[in-house]
């Protein structure tokens, strides 16, 4: 949009010549007495852009008055590219290019009356150089010109507002405000299409009835002939068609019926025939299925029995071993002391004291770590018997309590490791380090039992969720952690999304290679979130979730139970080594020989020596043993689990259908007995009826015709109470009369529906400019409600438009309205005119509705009229209003009157001061310029 330059006045009004009146500021103020001629000089502007003066002038009422033949208005405006192509100039479409375009309006008088032209120049072009132009043009073709250049019908409409019309724009009522938006952005193409249609539409239906009651008229006078004749070729037809219903059609239709139902029986009875062939078929299929499931189970409880008894059978040998072997290394031991402390029999009883001292502390120790192994074997023991199903896996104090509360109080429930299935084992270590801080999750059946169980949980001081809201998981085949995890149940919300947010990688590297907000876990549990990288690791005897883990759980407690008692043999075998020790030094400083008892006992350290060596080949043998019967175990319980579970399912699907084909058996058997009897009766009963009727191409002509017997009965019974009135007409003649009337009556009809036609059409036009009438007023008020947004964020003001509704009815276009409403300094909501704003307010509000209305598409300004802003207000609204017309892109040209109040003239970078026309001059003073220099005021 361009701005506006200088202007020039010749014969314009009571100003004779005012030549380069300078415009070149953003916020320009003409000051002046009432009557000096401020909107005199608006007008002229207006003129020039060929729009319309305000208070009911026009631009004859100032030619008038100079009392000369022509008058003249000239402006210089810019013309520079907005941003840095030059084709982005505003006068581009009218082939200018120059930084200023001059704008010239030429007024003469022709005749009697007086008529205006306009001329478009590039650069700086003076009126004298112009005067013998031959390309002047008309008002359409230069507002086109000036629309092309951002003077948009929209824009002049707001430039054309009355005197005293812009500082009262919030005064307006929602459906005033919305008329004006309207009217300023809105299509007058549009609007105007709507108007005729509707114009168009109110024509047709007038025509459109003066014709039907015309034609309804004429068909009045024919409607009694039409019946008359009716009448009597109804009479005519009725008696023969009640014939040949009776003696023809109704046998052979009632024949047809007869022999088609019993042949869909016929064909129904062999399909179920056959369909119970198949039955037997798939009976047979499904008893040998489940014969060779029930000889499989059989085969896998026998695999399964015979690796538990024998591994029974291997723990009780090596108990049995143990316990032999136990006293016989005792015994070596004792014999390795005597022979020790005899040779250690010269050394100083001091030195035993300390060795003493020193061997009854290292017993202590050794103990206490047997002790602690010897719990952790009887609970890992405990673990496996649990995992192997024999009892459940023991929950933790804290959880074991909760658990117990919430069945006291009926509430059903669950534990997350229940409902955790691991679908793939590479990725078990992943999936329980990221859900090992949820083990003791709870998930509650009904969500309505959430307020007790968090009742109870906030009285037991459960620190653990329970969870109420739960959802079913989808099924997902990516690379997340949920692709891998299989919840048999509902599952909480947030645990899904937390598993669908990891991707699996391979590596630490594949990871890397994502952006940092991306989270992924590798196989051996090492996880990176937006924190960082750390490891999830879980050994491996800690797993919980999924049968998966937990059959991994006890293979690693299986294999680390042998280590386990194996140190559990070493701490008592050191245990004993040490007492015999501790006995032998308190037995030396007692003064025990020592190489006197070896000699008295060798015969028994002999036979101990002998005895030790084949026990404990014995042990190795049975704990290696062991150690493999383990997976075979496992291995064949799964096998007869999920064997079992399909012999379960097969006996199920067995059982449904032996009584799906008992019922289709005894159904079918009823059906062809009441098909065999109803064959016979048939026969005996249509034995009379003739060879003809009996042929299929009669039967089905017929049927085409008459469609089934009953209708044909219900006919025959409607054409007797018909030909048992007495009202038939028998007058032949009626016939052709209505036929001569019915041809006169032809070109009315045709006429009618061509006008019938064309009101459709009306119609459906009306419909079409109705739906772009509203879809032009949706982008109007969304773009006049972004505008004024803006605006008021530039001014400290929260602006809001409320939703204008817009249906496709014209009462409810009509009575539409805009509502606006503004927040001053963080206080409540105020409407457009509701009282509750101060005078400064006021204005704020008229000037961002009235700003609103000039912004372009492109977000840039123009230029607006505004007549009086800063009346009846104080310094500091003054200055608020001056702030925001500071603050915004558009170029103000703004009257007030002459006042004391020096602020309303702070704003300003140019005032324009006009003077009223002494009665003894001829001509009014000329326009007075004060221009705002850089620093300071100072005019010229």
């Amino acid at each position: 949009m361009f701005h506006l330059q200088s202007l020039e006045l010749v014969h314009w009004d009571y100003w004779q010549r005012i030549k380069n009146i300078p415009l070149n500021a953003k916020i320009i103020t003409i000051a002046g007495q009432n009557g000096s001629g401020k909107t005199t000089l608006l007008d002229a502007l207006r003129t020039l852009f060929g729009l319309e003066c305000s208070m009911g002038r026009s631009y004859k009422h100032y030619a008038r008055h100079s009392g000369q033949q022509s008058s003249w208005i000239r402006a210089v405006v810019d013309n520079k590219a907005v941003g840095p192509q030059i084709s982005n100039r505003p006068f581009r479409m009218s082939g200018l290019y120059d930084d200023e375009v001059t704008l010239i309006c030429k007024i003469e008088k022709n005749g009697g009356d007086w008529k205006r032209q306009y001329l478009m120049r590039g650069g700086v072009v003076d009126i004298e150089e112009v005067t013998e132009a031959s390309d002047w043009l008309g008002v359409e073709s230069y507002r086109k010109r000036l629309a092309h250049a951002g003077l948009s019908n929209a824009m002049g409409k707001v430039l054309a507002l009355e005197q005293g019309e812009t500082d009262k724009l919030c005064e307006y009522s929602p459906r005033q405000l919305l008329d004006l938006v309207f009217q300023v952005f809105g299509d007058k193409e549009v609007l105007d299409a709507y108007d005729d249609a509707k114009r168009h539409q109110h024509d047709t239906e007038i025509e459109l009835q003066r014709f039907e009651t015309e034609l309804d008229g004429a068909k009045t006078s024919l409607e009694g002939l039409r019946l008359r004749v009716a009448n009597f070729h109804q009479y005519e037809s009725l008696n023969k068609e009640k014939r040949d219903l009776q003696e023809s059609v109704l046998p052979t239709l009632q024949y047809h019926e007869a022999r088609e139902k019993a042949g869909g029986i016929s064909a129904s009875l062999r399909a179920s025939r056959r369909h119970l062939g198949s039955q037997n078929e798939t009976l047979s299929s499904q008893r040998q299925h489940i014969a060779k499931l029930a000889q499989t189970l059989t085969e896998s409880r026998q695999s399964e029995a015979a690796l538990e008894q024998e591994e029974n059978t291997l723990r009780e040998q090596l108990g049995r071993i143990n316990s032999k072997l136990k006293p016989l290394e005792s015994l070596l031991e004792q014999k390795q002391r005597l022979e020790k402390l005899a040779a250690e029999a010269d050394e100083q009883v001091a030195d035993l004291a300390q060795g003493l001292t020193q061997k009854e502390s290292e017993f202590t120790r050794l103990k206490s770590e047997r002790d602690q192994l010897s719990q952790r074997i009887a609970a890992d023991q405990s673990t496996i018997s649990a995992l192997q199903g024999k009892t459940g896996l023991p929950d933790p104090d804290n959880v074991r309590q909760m658990r117990k509360a919430l069945r006291d109080e009926d509430i059903a429930h669950c534990m997350l490791t229940d409902i955790v299935e691991v679908t793939d084992p590479a990725w078990q270590a992943a999936i329980e380090g990221v859900l090992r801080s949820y083990t003791s999750v709870i998930l509650l059946d009904k969500a309505s039992d959430a307020q007790r169980a968090y009742k109870i949980g906030e009285k037991q001081r459960y620190n653990h969720f329970i969870v109420a809201d739960r959802v079913s998981a989808p099924l997902v085949k990516d690379n997340s952690l949920l692709s891998v995890v299989n919840f048999t149940a509902l599952a909480p919300e947030w645990l899904i999304d937390q598993l669908q947010r990891i991707t699996r990688v391979d590596s630490i590297e594949e990871g890397l290679a994502f952006s940092r907000q991306r989270e992924w876990i590798t196989p051996e549990a090492y996880h990176f979130e937006r924190r960082g990288g750390r490891s999830l690791f879980v050994e491996v005897s800690r797993y919980r979730f999924g049968n998966a883990g937990r059959s991994q759980r006890m293979e690693a407690l299986q294999r680390s139970l042998p280590r386990l008692q194996a140190q559990e043999d070493q701490l008592t075998l050191q245990i004993s080594r040490l007492a015999s020790e501790i006995s032998d030094i308190r037995s030396r400083l007692a003064g025990v020989d020592a190489t006197k008892e070896l000699m008295a006992r060798q015969a028994e350290f002999d036979e101990a020596v002998q005895q030790v060596a084949p026990l404990r080949m014995q042990r190795t043998e049975t704990g290696t043993r062991l150690g493999e019967i383990a997976p075979l175990l496992k291995s064949a319980t799964e096998q007869r689990s999920v064997t079992h579970l399909k012999w379960e399912q097969a006996k199920a699907a067995l059982a449904e259908t032996e009584a799906q084909k008992s019922q289709a058996e005894k159904r079918y058997s009823e059906e062809r007995r009441s098909h065999a009897e109803h064959l016979c009766n048939l026969r005996a009963e249509w034995k009379h009826l003739p060879v003809g009727w009996r042929r299929r191409a009669h039967r089905e002509a017929l049927i085409a015709e008459h469609e089934n017997a009953h209708q044909t009965e219900l006919r025959l019974r409607n054409l007797g109470n018909q030909l048992a009135r007495e009202d038939w007409e028998t007058d032949a003649t009626v016939v052709s009369q209505y036929s001569r009337l019915q041809h006169l009556l032809q070109t009315r009809v045709s006429e009618t529906e061509e006008r019938r036609y064309q009101n459709n059409r009306a119609i459906e036009a009306t419909i079409n400019a109705r739906a772009a009438y509203i879809e032009r007023l949706r982008f109007t008020i969304k773009a006049y409600s972004k505008n004024i947004r803006e605006l008021g964020e530039l001014a400290g003001i929260e602006v809001h438009t409320d939703p204008v509704k817009l249906e496709n009815d014209d009462i409810q276009l009509n009575q539409a309205g805009l509502h606006v409403r503004f927040k001053f300094d963080g206080k409540g909501p105020i409407g457009m005119n509701d009282g509750e704003a101060s005078g400064g307010q006021q204005v704020m509000k008229s000037l961002i509705l009235l700003i609103g209305l000039l912004k372009s598409e492109d977000g840039s300004g123009g230029f607006v009229f505004i007549d009086e802003p800063f009346a009846h207000l104080d310094i500091r609204n003054i200055q608020l209003v001056g702030e925001f017309l500071k603050n915004t892109d558009a170029q103000y040209l703004m009257t007030t009157p002459l006042t004391h109040n020096t602020d309303v003239y702070d704003p300003s970078e140019l005032t324009l001061i006009t003077s009223k026309k002494k009665k003894e001059m001829p001509w009014a003073q000329p326009i007075f310029v004060l221009q705002r220099k850089t620093r300071g005021r100072d005019a010229r």
